[in-house]
């Protein structure tokens, strides 16, 4: 038996106008400290949950983790693999922006054992860039992936977004056309995201582009630029293997996968949400109250057999390869295709979803619709 762990660094060093994550600009001289909670945190909650499993995954996200001293980084990462044996070949995962990146710090995230680099890259348009808040430009996005290349990292992902205020097809598919040829000359770039932009409705952002700006793309604009991505992403040898992930064949992200697959997973850290035995908790959000009281939970909750059915639906459908049935069938005790015979016939004679090799799975028509498409079966 294997678990995921996650780790939350919420340190920033600029809080970006789209972020509703806990982050935290101007607050890294705290960071010596908090690494501190989170390893108390993880001994702490290890002797309480009892964990006997490997670790197959480990994923230090944020914020920016990128930012803080390596050998802060690795007093957290050697209390977890002191406390839990990694699989071999372990999938270990560092977030971060591209300016935060240097030669040093990636031979030093190297040497921890990190394998796996997750750049914000976002967009290569300046433009776009100052329009979402970002304090990066595309000249550093670059050099943030050099660096990261030169130091010896042979699994690289990129992150980029679309249907940003004042982002248009043609510069969507610049920025899609330049991650493509660096990926063309770094075949270290195995991996990326790609998130249309989803604001809280505090957003920052509204102030300078309300919700109704003709800034941002219409819902027609915002299909074409999916169809754009999913298109150029094929064109390039990347495989598309959940709504908003492509690798190239054989370098999925292990750590997202088990999220996907509805398995348990372990975290830390401040606002840090697990999912355990039957039980979805989070830390507190507060940056404060976690680290006077690192085991306390903002959320608790018991997930029922019922809801779990849900989510392994909800999940499930956002993979491309979908429900494995005799898996689903093997775990609550029931056909998913014949409980819902109707409307998955109704569906499927939609071109929304597809019976085939024993999955339940969405169309690529419905991917772009896909919560809709969920929703009609949970």
């Amino acid at each position: 038996m294997t678990v995921s762990a996650y780790v939350h660094i919420p340190f920033c060093s600029h809080k970006c106008d789209f972020c509703d994550f806990a982050a935290f600009a101007g607050l890294d001289h705290l960071a010596p400290e908090y690494c501190q909670i989170v390893q108390r945190e993880i001994d702490e909650r290890l002797n309480l949950e009892a964990v006997s499993e490997k670790l197959s995954s480990i994923f230090y996200g944020g914020g920016t983790p990128g930012l803080i001293e390596p050998s802060l980084l690795g007093g957290i990462h050697s209390k977890l693999v002191a406390r839990l044996e990694l699989v071999e070949e372990a999938e270990i995962s560092l977030e971060t922006t591209p300016h935060s990146i240097t030669l040093d710090k990636a031979n030093a995230w190297l040497n921890l054992g990190i394998n796996r680099l997750s750049i914000g890259v976002e967009t290569f348009s300046d433009l776009e860039l100052k329009a979402i808040g970002r304090d990066h430009t595309r000249e550093q996005a670059m050099a943030g992936i050099d660096a990261a290349v030169k130091a010896g990292f042979q699994n690289i992902s990129c992150d980029l977004m679309y249907a940003l205020p004042t982002q248009t097809i043609e510069s969507w598919k610049s920025s899609l056309d330049e991650l493509f040829t660096i990926a063309s000359d770094y075949d270290q770039i195995k991996h990326f995201s790609s998130y249309g932009l989803h604001l809280a409705s505090n957003s920052p952002l509204f102030s300078r582009f309300p919700k109704s700006s003709e800034s941002y793309p219409n819902d027609e604009i915002y299909n074409e630029m999916y169809e754009l991505l999913v298109r150029e992403a094929t064109a390039a040898g990347f495989e598309q293997y959940e709504v908003s992930n492509f690798s190239r064949p054989g370098y999925q992200s292990r750590h997202n996968l088990s999220y996907w697959n509805n398995s348990d997973y372990l975290a830390f850290g401040v606002s840090a949400h697990r999912y355990r035995s039957g039980i979805r908790s989070s830390n507190w959000r507060s940056l404060a109250r976690y680290m006077q009281d690192p085991l306390g939970h903002e959320v608790y909750e018991v997930i029922t057999p019922e809801m779990r059915q849900c989510e392994s639906i909800m999940l499930g459908l956002r993979k491309l390869a979908g429900i494995n049935l005799d898996a689903f069938e093997a775990e609550f005790g029931f056909r998913l295709e014949y409980k819902n015979e109707a409307k998955i016939e109704r569906l499927v004679e939609g071109g929304f979803v597809r019976i085939a090799d024993g999955c339940l799975s969405l169309t690529q028509q419905a991917v772009p619709i896909s919560n809709s498409v969920i929703a009609e079966l949970i």
